[in-house]
């Protein structure tokens, strides 16, 4: 007799078309990580007088500032991807909206080849960063509406582990091609990365969820049962289409960005809301941005620069590759850690962790112990990818009605790239002013995440979603208190919503 389908894992082809759709990660990596090694031959021309190579300038000059700003165009661009994506994936479906984000980043892909002045590379960042910030909200929708609870817990951490993926190669390619002319190839590379993505994709099924909306009845079963493999789905199809057809129906209430951040919603969501926002500001303040976009630098301010420029890799860039490498290994050994903690306990561990770490590498730089700060700089990045890496992007889909989750996300995300904007603005110019003492601010903000999250972030690993919404759906409290933490909230009865 076939088991019933809510109760499986992870099959092989929900794994393929998770795979598949994290390609938009790895490409959002890929932009991530591809800026740090090329710049200072990029704006300050350390390869050689500036000269036209196949009428194409070898090098674009500018200040820290400018290539700060070309820097956080992309964050720029997520932050308008994130915001205007939501409309179009409601409207056309998850699969199309992943799939048609790419032609953005094949454009950008085009002018960063030909880009011969700062603001060309600026606008083809954006572009790029419009097309991966549609796409990493996206997926993290598709994800959730293709895969049972158990593969959820797993499968759901899989946008870090991607975004880690797309930074190692981008970083270890880099090594090689940082060099003029190679440096608008290594750029480039992102509209190949979204053709092969664009193929991809049409071994895919689209959201079974997404169907019912459309009352594509039919297809949706087919995609489900296809996503499920030979298991029965007669009972999770049913739930499906009952669930979807009351909260995403033509007469259900969506909750737009406006109604959620005004509190106009059926539910109070405001505890929901602080907590999405402020899960991303600690992620993005934790100081992991400035690690990401500038490793190259600040493990040059801690090892002893290079005296003059050689195609050879030096050691802070070389030691930036092997951090690339082992984030992605952490990543993918956190893809199992999240589906066995809980994901408070990892949050607060990662927060606190980095607190530490944060305080070593000040103290590593400022007195001189360089391999303490390089080696704590390696823990602090680990730490992170396991909890505030992945997780922001779990957790408000975890504790928030269907009506509310896109506009959630949207919110959150476009914190997100604000935030990142800010820093890639300016964390080159702070590390210049603070040089080892610039951790001790990240140290203090660390601090404030850990301590926050401990009263405000309740633990949704495995909880029904209807259990979450009906506890803390009260405006913001603290979930120490004993009511938030006895009757349904400690229930740890799986579902298939």
């Amino acid at each position: 007799m076939p088991v019933a389908s809510h109760t499986l894992g992870v099959t092989k082809y929900q794994l393929l078309c998770v795979l598949i759709a994290s390609i938009s990660s790895l490409n959002f990596g890929w932009n991530f990580g591809v800026i740090n090694l090329p710049g200072d031959v990029i704006t300050k021309c350390i390869a050689g007088p500036k000269h036209t190579i196949l009428g194409l300038p070898s090098c674009l000059p500018a200040s820290n500032i400018v290539w700060g700003l070309v820097v956080g165009a992309f964050a720029l661009g997520a932050l308008v991807g994130a915001i205007s994506c939501t409309r179009y994936a409601n409207m056309y479906g998850r699969k199309a909206v992943l799939m048609y984000s790419n032609i953005l980043a094949i454009v950008a892909a085009i002018l960063f080849g030909v880009a011969v002045n700062i603001p060309m590379l600026a606008i083809a960042r954006f572009l790029a960063g419009v097309a991966q910030g549609c796409a990493n909200g996206t997926f993290t929708n598709y994800v959730v509406e293709i895969t049972t609870p158990r593969a959820r817990n797993t499968l759901g951490s899989m946008i870090q582990a991607s975004i880690s993926t797309g930074t190692m190669l981008a970083q270890l390619l880099s090594l090689r091609l940082s060099t003029p002319p190679l440096w608008r190839i290594l750029f480039a590379i992102t509209g190949v990365i979204s053709l092969i993505h664009m193929a991809m994709l049409t071994m895919c099924v689209e959201s079974p969820k997404w169907l019912v909306s459309k009352d594509r009845i039919d297809e949706a079963r087919n995609a489900l049962q296809k996503l499920r493999k030979s298991a029965d789905c007669t009972e999770e199809f049913n739930t499906l289409v009952n669930t979807v057809r009351a909260e995403m129906g033509p007469s259900a209430y969506t909750a737009s960005i406006s109604d959620v951040i005004r509190g106009k919603t059926p539910d109070n969501l405001r505890h929901q809301l602080l907590l999405a926002i402020l899960v991303m500001v600690f992620q993005q303040f934790s100081g992991i941005a400035g690690v990401s976009f500038y490793s190259t630098k600040l493990f040059g301010s801690i090892t002893e620069p290079p005296t003059h420029y050689s195609t050879t890799p030096t050691l802070a860039q070389i030691l930036t590759g092997i951090l690339s490498v082992v984030g992605t290994l952490v990543a993918l050994t956190g893809l199992a850690l999240a589906g066995y903690f809980g994901r408070r306990t990892l949050m607060l561990f990662s927060h606190t962790s980095m607190f530490v770490c944060s305080i070593l590498i000040a103290v590593g730089s400022i007195m001189g112990y360089n391999i303490m700060a390089i080696v704590m700089v390696f823990v602090f990045f680990a730490v992170f990818i396991v909890g505030p890496g992945p997780l922001p992007w779990v957790i408000p889909g975890e504790m928030t009605p269907i009506y509310a989750v896109s506009a959630t996300i949207a919110v959150s995300g476009s914190v997100t790239y604000t935030c990142l904007f800010t820093i890639g603005i300016v964390f080159s110019s702070l590390l210049d002013a603070l040089k080892g003492y610039t951790f001790l601010l990240f140290a203090a903000t660390n601090l404030i995440a850990a301590v926050t999250l401990f009263f405000l972030l309740p633990e949704t690993k495995d909880r029904r979603v209807s259990d979450m919404i009906q506890t803390h759906s009260v405006g913001v409290h603290n979930i120490m208190q004993q009511k938030y933490r006895s009757g349904v909230y400690v229930e740890k009865e799986k579902s298939i919503l």
